[in-house]
């Protein structure tokens, strides 16, 4: 039942409306006659911008690349009796006058969107309302939440809301934009929280908005997706076009544009270890790489390269690594770029910590006094926050940084950003609940603008957990932590598929997973799913060197390291124009072939690139695969063997083998000679 302590004031009847350009503006009224206003603006490429509320303002983080934003230069307004119609590129939005109504149809006259003002139960007259297009107030009249309810199909399908670990399509789901530290990757909680989803009917919707906004996607409601934002106005944005596709590359635009990270950066990476590692264990492991011919690019230093209980002051461990500058010369002179790991959080130990808190670089109580909390779940001292709206803080933190690559670093592992407590307060006024999104963007933002600063444009990235809206601006991404299990490892797929379908370009993940006993079969199966995505690392709690599992775990990973070294040509020919055209580099099959009902809800297959089709093997040695293959002939990369695409295809892997497919008539360009590392 609706909460009796608030009201909802939802749009009942136009009242008014006005135009200027490409800009119609609407009064309407509730059923109490309260008045609030709607903004519409009509822009290129199918993208209709909507503000309503009381009150209508700018977003405080604004998202939005006006660069790509065009307004349409002639906009008809033609009213009829009962609506106002606009024609906008080959679409049509019709705005019913009383009862108030809002919807889009396509060239056809088929509804792509329509709000939802009547989802209520069958008691009484309106009871239980899914919030429509409108506001939610508390009896005082103060704003609780802006409010809109699309129309959901019982055939429809809903895809993206950033990297989610649950079902690919996210119907049936209630989804919260809070970025968390999952702590496995195995529920509804997420690293990377962006409020953009894509529908099977035609449309996409992004809310150009930072809060921790409410996703309700036929989860109370099968007929709704309701979204609730806490905020006076809201701004947001639907996005139509010729293909699900075609709307993705619009969204990727809109909030970006994309960057390109650089061509070493898609060669294996190797995380040296966890605890115990030192410079004799790093330059042992390089070597080895080398001396058996296993193909890697770069060498990772995690959270141990620092002292114990000292993270994160930039201060290494020199106990562990002596002559750290010597070693780092050592694995360039080896052809390894090298990564470290960071995090925004000081312990109230360092020497860093009492800087910043001089200078006032922390977020604070509201007291003004530093916020200290323990953001490691208990496993480090209280931590204190840099504060990213501070313009000086971010040119310290930033300092840092530079110090860190002026060393001979290349990248940085920007972990962490994601559980800023509620009630810290930042320079800008905002407190931590109203910072919970934004701040991975801006902590991500100053990690990546140094690097571009002090190494170039073309070697620019970090290696980011969190995220949310935009962050295809500042590549590249992993999955975070899940367990070492096929469960883990199915979630990581899904959670990857999603963020494909939510802007992002590039993503990783730990090959082998994160946490828990690590068997010869799950690093065999990970690793074969790692060396097809965009990125590859071997990385986790226990070591993930490829000899350690045992010879045949050796020959088998040895063997897919060098196919994707050997594909190479065709991977960096893809992500270039993946950047270009604004598309995903790791697609689900949903996006490749819309009109296929077979696609829709399969998260267990991929795209890798435009020709070459993935189906990650999760069980062991013989494990029997159902490979679906879209429409078209399809070759086996690996066996040769031809298939008919719109067919369910019964498939026995052994341990040594992964289903890779080929389009008919692909031209896949490979180097003839193998290689070691991604040069210059």
């Amino acid at each position: 039942m609706e909460n009796r302590n608030f009201i909802q004031h939802y749009a009942a009847k136009l009242i008014s409306f006005s135009q200027e350009n490409h800009e119609l503006s609407l009064i309407v009224e509730d059923k109490e006659e309260y008045a609030f206003s709607i903004e519409l603006g009509f822009f290129c490429d199918g993208i209709i911008r909507i503000r309503l509320g009381k009150e209508i303002s700018a977003p405080y983080y604004d998202f939005v690349n006006h660069d790509f934003l065009k307004p349409m230069n002639e906009v008809v307004v033609r009213e009829t009796g009962e609506n106002l119609e606009v024609e906008h590129c080959d679409k049509t939005i019709i705005i019913g006058k009383d009862p108030f109504s809002f919807m889009i149809n396509d060239a056809k006259g088929h509804i792509i969107y329509k709000e939802n003002f009547n989802d209520v139960n069958s008691v009484g007259e309106g009871e239980d309302r899914i919030p429509p297009m409108g506001y939610t107030a508390d009896f005082h009249g103060n704003v609780v939440s802006t409010n809109i309810c699309a129309a959901l199909r019982y055939d429809e399908h809903i895809y993206g809301l950033g990297e989610r670990f649950t079902e690919f399509d996210k119907r049936g789901q209630h989804i919260v934009m809070k970025n968390t530290d999952t702590l496995g990757c195995r529920d509804v909680t997420s690293y990377k929280n962006i409020p953009f989803y894509i529908s099977s009917y035609g449309y996409g919707l992004f809310l150009n908005s930072h809060m921790i906004a409410e996703f309700d996607v036929g989860w109370r409601s099968t007929a709704s997706i309701s979204i609730s934002v806490p905020q006076n106005s809201l701004e947001y944005y639907i996005i139509t076009g010729d293909s699900l596709k075609d709307i993705l590359s619009r969204y990727i635009k809109l909030t970006g544009p994309a960057a390109l990270p650089p061509d070493w950066s898609f060669g294996l990476w190797y995380s040296t270890g966890f605890k115990g590692n030192s410079r004799e264990s790093t330059l042992r492991d390089a070597e080895h790489f080398r001396r058996e011919g296993i193909p890697c690019d770069v060498m990772h230093f995690d959270c141990y390269w620092l002292r114990d209980d000292m993270w994160c002051d930039f201060v290494w461990d020199e106990s562990q690594y002596p002559d750290r500058v010597e070693m780092l010369n050592i694995l360039k002179e080896q052809g390894f770029k090298v990564c470290l790991w960071i995090n925004p959080y000081v312990t109230i130990k360092t020497d860093m910590f009492r800087e910043g808190s001089e200078k006032g670089y922390f977020a604070k109580k509201k007291d003004g006094s530093v916020y200290t909390a323990d953001l490691w779940h208990g496993l480090l001292s209280h931590c204190a926050i840099v504060d990213f709206t501070n313009s000086e803080a971010v040119k310290w933190y930033q300092g840092k940084v530079r110090n860190a690559l002026s060393e001979g670093v290349d990248v940085l592992k920007t972990d962490f950003g994601e559980d800023i407590p509620y009630d810290c307060v930042f320079s800008n006024g905002k407190n931590g609940y109203e910072m919970r999104n934004i701040y991975s963007r801006l902590y991500n933002e100053a990690v990546y603008n140094t690097i571009k600063e002090v190494k170039g444009e073309e070697n620019a990235l970090v290696w980011a957990r969190s995220g949310c809206a935009g962050m295809q601006r500042f590549p590249v991404c992993w999955s975070g932590d899940p367990p070492s299990t096929y469960e883990g490892m199915a979630s990581t797929l899904r959670g990857g598929l999603s963020l494909s379908m939510s802007g992002v370009l590039f993503w990783s993940h730990d090959m082998g997973g994160f946490y828990g006993k690590v068997s010869e079969e799950i690093f065999v199966r990970w690793s074969q799913f790692g060396i097809f995505s965009s990125h590859s690392r071997l990385h986790g709690t226990t070591t993930r060197q490829p000899w350690a599992y045992g010879k045949r775990a050796q020959t088998i990973v040895t063997d897919f390291i060098k196919l994707r070294y050997k594909l190479m040509p065709y991977i960096l020919k893809t992500a270039r124009k993946c950047v270009e055209e604004s598309v995903p580099f790791v697609r689900p099959l949903v996006l490749e072939h819309p009109d296929d009902p077979v696609v829709k809800g399969i998260f267990d297959e991929y795209y890798f690139g435009d020709d070459i089709l993935v189906a990650p093997v999760l069980g062991g040695h013989n494990a029997v695969r159902l490979v679906y293959l879209p429409e078209g002939e399809w070759e086996d990369l690996l066996t040769k063997k031809k298939y008919q695409g719109r067919e369910w295809h019964e498939i026995t892997c052994p341990l040594e083998y992964m289903p890779v497919f080929i389009k008919n008539g692909a031209n896949i360009p490979m180097n003839s000679e193998e290689i070691h590392y991604i040069k210059p």
